[in-house]
């Protein structure tokens, strides 16, 4: 559930102090420019991005969103004359227990937005690249400092044991996922009323959060065609450990207004599955490496251990593919993590098949088959 842009956190008393420093900076200004110095105000009717400037703009949320520790919350967008919008959800790993919440342990999840959560040049984000296939669309990133894959409503306490050098505590999370990703995608929806294609994608956590959100992008833009991609999540298959997961993040009120789906019916597969989807201008698949170690690493805080990844996926993918009508799926030999949004992206290809075409022709809604590894079993 880790984005590399981030990486599991591995924090120093002083590295906060310094993330302070940096987030107080951020806190000056209701918004702060990049690549440009144009504050940023409401759309209208006839300039729906009126006063941002080309580039990325970094956006200050309302108030009532919130980063794990209490921080400010913060989203990018970049502007762009077309009449099609992808929303990317940022990965950055997750907690439900104290020895992976506390910062003075062994974080497992990116707890601020700072100057590492700025969108990076690479892979989808390459707008300089002709062969990027979103090159000329308006992109919203949605930042994740939650550690809670987009998706929570409460503030919880987790208790944290005592070690050789550290008493026994507990520290306090605000999983605010829901109105951090609520906060953004209606900043969007203020400004843009009826685009004609829609990509919801992203990287590990955020490629969870964008199965979820996707079902309720595709109904506010009924008109539009609206993919989903999500990309090194396929393997989370855990189902004595998901509910509780769940259900400390406080997911309950995210699933079921979204997906319709009751928390005891919930899985990271059934939310690709016809029977929760909605909206019919939705179309969903996922990208995964065969063996990729953080989705192993994360499985086995899960308690599954010493399994097989592609085992795994296969079990998903396979549920997936026989409940629903329009999914695919590409897998890649590997322990990488994520693709989309590296240069590898433009380069990778699995049984003659490029990543990039296939993603193109899936965005553009051609027919696209799921692509297969046979060299991953």
């Amino acid at each position: 559930m880790q984005d590399s842009n981030n990486g599991a956190v591995r924090m120093t008393h002083s590295q906060e102090n310094q993330n302070g420093f940096r987030r107080a900076a951020l806190a000056i200004g209701a918004v702060l420019m990049i690549g440009g110095c144009a504050p940023t105000s409401a759309g209208d009717d006839t300039e729906p991005f009126a006063g941002l400037a080309e580039g990325w703009n970094q956006i200050a949320a309302p108030e009532h969103t919130s980063c794990a520790h209490g921080t400010d919350y913060s989203f990018w967008f970049r502007p762009a004359s077309t009449d099609n919008v992808a929303i990317y959800f940022q990965g950055g790993g997750a907690c439900w227990m104290g020895e992976i919440c506390a910062l003075d342990r062994q974080p497992s999840y990116d707890p601020f937005v700072d100057e590492s959560d700025t969108p990076p040049t690479s892979g989808i984000f390459d707008f300089a690249s002709e062969e990027n296939p979103i090159q000329d669309w308006s992109v919203l990133y949605v930042p994740y400092c939650t550690g809670d894959i987009h998706v929570g409503t409460v503030t919880r306490s987790y208790d944290v044991t005592a070690n050789d050098s550290l008493p026994a505590g507990t520290v306090q999370i605000q999983h605010a996922g829901d109105a951090n990703a609520t906060a953004a995608l209606a900043w969007l929806y203020d400004r843009i009323d009826d685009p004609a294609q829609v990509l919801v994608t992203g990287v590990s956590a955020g490629s969870l959060g964008s199965a979820v959100f996707a079902h309720e992008v595709a109904s506010r833009f009924p008109k539009a065609d609206v993919v989903q991609l999500g990309d090194a999540s396929g393997g989370y298959r855990a189902p004595d450990a998901v509910p509780a997961v769940l259900s400390a993040w406080g997911a309950k009120q995210t699933l079921e207004r979204v997906t319709a789906t009751t928390l005891d019916r919930w899985s990271f597969e059934s939310v690709y599955m016809d029977k929760v989807r909605s909206a019919s201008n939705l179309r969903m698949a996922q990208i995964n490496y065969h063996e990729d170690e953080v989705q192993l690493s994360f499985l086995a805080l899960l308690g599954q251990r010493d399994v097989r990844l592609i085992d795994l996926l296969d079990a998903n993918l396979e549920e997936i593919e026989t409940s629903s009508t329009d999914f695919s799926s590409y897998i890649l030999p590997g322990r990488r993590h994520g693709i989309i949004r590296d240069d590898v992206f433009y380069d990778a290809v699995v049984d003659g098949v490029r990543l990039r075409d296939w993603t193109a022709s899936l965005i553009d809604g051609e027919e696209v088959t799921s692509v297969d590894c046979a060299e991953c079993r």
